[in-house]
């Protein structure tokens, strides 16, 4: 059984020229509002608490980040900036104001979470040095496969990396097993979407997914979050940043029994992954990005949490091309490979439309 919120937070479609530490509560999650949803906080299992110049008047250059992007009709190219709002995540329990979205004055987007409400949350930090601190507003939207109330449970010294003390649970019954919930796709499409668009649609374009998911074949413990919008008629690309973290390290480094995340966009722009590295690797264990690596125990912006002597990223950023005017999905997911233990979880916030109109998606670290 999957646990299914809609949130319809309603406001006014913006045009294109619109323009810690910690948490608050120590069981690491914050209470969430949904919308029109009669669901407030009082969970014991974790959720309580808590652009370019015109060439013409028919294209836009995009500031060669992926070549020109056709204008919509009867819109003035050199209005198209990337789109700011006012944070509205003070004060708000609502999980996607938490990552930018439906703040007033911005597009209205509906979202649905799904998986173990234990393991969907929102944080203000993570840690004690100020690392993974909001990068919009004052929190930051967690999802994973295990417990977000575990986050902020010391490593005991000694603890074992087989057996991790915290961050090392079964969520429930949340597994998908071999096949994603739509629209994601774990099969490469063979071949380069951009050059032949036939292959949007039949499954993922970054190619990226296919060789990790085929390592486990068995997907458990899942959770996403889910947008579904329309784009404003005067943008070309949404992006978002991220953390990953996972207590799969060091033991099974390298092997099947490895947790992964995937930001999936469905568009006419693309279909398939859009956060990987620049290796195709995607976010996982295996990924280039894992920067804190806590092999001894000691590494400080770890110090005090469930990860201390395992593993996670820097905020990353990824950034996607989509159509003016067209409804997209976007789905943000975690789950583990192959067992349903030993826990990640991705920190996500800062989610924006913009004019970066590329081909292919991209992720770099932040700063």
């Amino acid at each position: 059984m999957r646990h299914s919120i809609l949130l319809t937070s309603m406001f006014a479609l913006a045009a294109c020229n619109g323009g810690r530490e910690g948490t608050d509560d120590p069981s690491g999650a914050e209470g969430i509002t949904v919308a029109a949803s009669g669901i407030e906080g009082g969970d014991p299992t974790g959720l309580d608490g808590e652009a370019g110049d015109e060439d013409d008047d028919e294209k836009l250059d995009v500031g060669g980040t992926g070549g020109v992007v056709p204008c919509p009709e009867g819109q003035v190219c050199d209005d198209c900036v990337d789109m700011s709002h006012e944070p509205c995540d003070d004060g708000s329990t609502d999980l996607f104001n938490a990552i930018g979205l439906n703040c007033p004055g911005t597009p209205e987007v509906t979202g649905t979470v799904d998986g173990s409400p234990a393991a969907i949350g929102m944080r203000t930090g993570f840690g004690s040095t100020g690392e993974w601190n909001p990068r919009e507003g004052s929190k930051f939207a967690v999802i994973g496969s295990g417990f977000v109330g575990d986050l902020d449970m010391p490593t005991p010294a000694g603890d074992l990396d087989v057996g991790p003390t915290h961050c090392n649970d079964d969520v429930g019954n949340f597994d998908p097993g071999g096949t994603l919930p739509a629209p994601l796709r774990t099969n490469d499409v063979g071949g380069d979407c951009v050059a032949n668009e036939g292959l949007l649609g039949t499954g993922d374009c970054s190619n990226t997914v296919a060789a990790q998911f085929n390592q486990g074949m068995i997907a458990n413990d899942y959770t996403e979050m889910r947008i579904v919008a329309s784009v404003p008629p005067g943008n070309n690309s949404i992006s978002y940043d991220f953390a990953f973290f996972s207590v799969e390290y060091p033991f099974y480094y390298g092997d099947v029994f490895n947790d992964m995340y995937v930001g999936w966009l469905e568009s006419e722009s693309w279909t398939g992954n859009i956060s990987f590295d620049e290796q195709g690797n995607p976010i996982s264990l295996n990924a280039g990005f894992l920067d804190f690596r806590d092999d001894n125990g000691n590494t400080p912006e770890l110090a005090g949490t469930c990860m201390a002597q395992h593993a996670g990223t820097k905020w990353l950023s990824s950034t996607a091309p989509v159509t003016p005017g067209e409804e997209i999905t976007v789905v943000f997911a975690v789950f583990d490979l192959a067992d349903s233990i030993l826990d990640s979880y991705v920190f996500l916030d800062n989610f924006q439309w913009g004019c970066e109109g590329t081909d292919h998606p991209m992720t770099t670290p932040v700063g």
